[in-house]
Formats: structure tokens, sequence, C-alpha cells
């Protein structure tokens, strides 16, 4: 190739990047004030598509670059799903890349990305290695995200054909009249079966338990309140107060960002509020390495 060919060629190949890792830091598949949810997956899987299949290596490099889950996850499930055009010469660090990503995800995107596989029938050796791979690492985790995206994991467990230990299995697949040795899988069976046991599971795995034994929200919100984290409780003030329930918050506890954004949110309480938000700011000055001056 001419070397004037060769500077063009690599002009239009950063271009293009840039235009790529741009549009992934901004687009994230969801209905806006100036675009449709559809309009905007239609234009950003065309340009997926392009970017992977003229610089490919570069396409799975961008999950490195910062940009967002929505298109963190595109990327992911485009190149497990055409695992045979990758160059062999990049299969190592393409699957290192894909890993990576795969583990930062914030949980619940990480098991939706891998049920996509089943619903778009990924199911190669590869997909079903990274699926095996991110199970085995929940580690401590496990049981927590296992009782709350069960479904997912049922759907993926049977879809990649996963090696399961038994009580895992079990649970998975609903075998809920034995009982279980590790303790929130027992904790949920019991909740399944008993309306009263509900109020010894997690928040957001109650939630779903209560509907099923049709308990009143006030009477649920009232009695699960110990269970629930300052995030959950904050995220509930709006509909617990419809419901006629006051949900207590330690708001000295909340982070800055959050504490300010439900500030913003009200217009009474401004007191009480503003003492909490002045010690969230200087509990979060303390942390910085520079000092502010006033």
């Amino acid at each position: 190739m001419k070397p004037e060919l060769a500077q063009q060629f690599d002009r239009i190949a950063r271009e293009d990047l840039v235009m790529f890792i741009n549009a992934c830091l901004t687009c994230t598949g969801q209905r806006e004030f100036y675009d449709d949810s559809w309009g905007q997956r239609v234009s950003i899987d065309f340009l997926h598509d392009y970017i992977m299949g003229n610089y490919r290596l570069l396409y799975a490099r961008t999950l490195a670059a910062g940009i967002n889950h929505f298109n963190q996850a595109q990327i992911i499930l485009k190149l497990l799903a055409t695992g045979k055009k990758t160059d062999p010469q990049n299969q190592k660090e393409e699957n290192a890349l894909i890993t990576a990503a795969l583990h930062s995800l914030p949980p619940q995107r990480a098991w939706k990305v891998l049920e996509q596989l089943r619903k778009r029938g990924i199911n190669n050796r590869r997909s079903r290695a990274i699926a095996s791979h991110y199970l085995a690492s929940r580690g401590s985790r496990l049981p927590f995200q296992v009782v709350k995206y069960r479904s997912k994991v049922r759907a993926i467990a049977t879809h990649a054909h996963f090696k399961l230990d038994e009580e895992l299995g079990a649970f998975i697949f609903r075998q809920w009249k034995r009982q279980f040795q590790t303790p929130l899988f027992e904790q949920f069976r019991q909740g399944f079966y008993s309306a009263k046991a509900v109020y010894n599971l997690p928040f957001t795995v109650a939630e779903s338990l209560a509907i099923k034994h049709n308990i009143d929200r006030d009477r649920f919100l009232t009695g699960i309140e110990q269970q629930m984290t300052a995030a959950e409780k904050l995220r509930l003030q709006g509909s617990a107060e419809r419901a006629g329930t006051e949900i207590k918050v330690d708001w000295h506890r909340l982070p800055l960002t959050k504490l300010a954004l439900y500030v913003l949110s009200l217009e009474e309480r401004g007191e009480e509020l503003e003492t909490a938000l002045v010690r969230s700011a200087r509990i979060t000055l303390k942390k910085v390495p520079f000092q502010l001056k006033k």
C-alpha cells in the first residue's frame, strides 16, 4: 500500500473510532426527549456492525475505553456471536477484554447479557466458557445473586449446560420441598411458602414474595424496614409516603451525590436535609487529597 493511501486509511480509522466512542458514551438505547428508543437502537446497532466489521480489534478494545454499560453489553454480545471471525493472534486479548468488561458490569446487567446469549441463540464454546467463568467467580455473592436473578440464572444454566453442585441445581430448578444448607436459599424457600418468613429476606428479594402472598404495601414496608439498605430507604421515600408509611432514613450515611439529588426533588424538610447535606459534603471533602478555598 502506498504511503499516501496508508495515511488516509489511518486517518479514516481514527475518525471512525472517535465517532464510535462518542456514540458509546452518549447513546443508552432508551427513549429520550429528542429521540425514541427504537430509532436509537437501529442507528447504534448499524454503527456497532460497521466498526466491528472493519476494525474488529479496535472494536474489542473499546470495551476498555470507559463507554457506558449499554454499549459494553452490545459489544460483548456481538463479539461472542461472531467468534469465528476473530483473528487467532488476537483471540486471547479479545477474550480477556470480554471477560473483564462482563465482570465490571453491575450484576443485573451482567446476568441480562448472559441471558441474551440464550435469546439470541449464541451457544458456542467460548460463550459457554465465559458464562461458566462468570458464575464461578461470584464467590460469596453467588447465593444472593442466584436468589435475586433466579429466572435468568436458570435460563443461562440450561442454555450453557452448566455443571452445578447438587444444592445450587436443586434451588435453581425449583426443587423447594427439600431443606437447603445455604442460609439464604433456605430463607427464600421458607418465604416462598410462608408470608411471615418473607421479612427475613433482603428487601429486593422479599418484594416479589410479598406480592405473591398479597401482603399490603404499607404493612410490608413497615415489616421489612430493618432489612433495607440506606439507598433502598431513600428510593422508597415517595411510595412509602403515598402508602401512609414512614421509613426512617439515616441521612448522614448517604453518599453526597444521592443525597443532593434527593434534596433537589423536595421543597419541604429543607433545614433537616440541608444539615445532612453539609455534613455529607464535609465527610466527602475529608477523603479528597487536596484543600479547597472557602
